[in-house]
């Protein structure tokens, strides 16, 4: 089972809406890098009870995402942010360089429409 490290991201998100179990598991394997085998040591079950309690914690994971989205508005937000900073940077650069107010008053327009302003 290769490790999809999207889950890590997820199960600090949502982790308190998986069952007890769920949660125990996934933070063994993706956070702690426990394998199988050393998580159904530690824990007194079989491989195969690890591996499926991962598998239904992922489901409800993705379930989750899905439905609520806060990896995606974070992705959003970061996409938002990144654009009003390379904005802003070129602002200060036609300001540097003495260009027309046009240019300026141009980024800021858009600068605001990206944020819904």
């Amino acid at each position: 089972m290769a490790k999809d490290l999207k889950y890590s991201v997820l199960l600090d998100i949502y982790g308190g809406m998986l069952t007890e179990k769920q949660r125990e598991m996934m933070e063994l394997y993706y956070n702690d890098d426990l394998s199988l085998s050393e998580i159904a040591d530690n824990c007194g079950i079989s491989r195969q009870g690890v591996r499926d309690s991962i598998k239904r914690g992922e489901e409800s994971l993705n379930e989750l995402e899905e439905k609520v989205g806060v990896t995606r508005m974070m992705k959003e937000y970061d996409d938002k942010l990144s654009f009003v900073t390379s904005q802003c940077d070129e602002i200060i650069q036609d300001c540097r360089t003495y260009t027309t107010t046009k240019s300026v008053i141009e980024k800021l327009e858009r600068v605001k429409k990206v944020i819904g302003g």
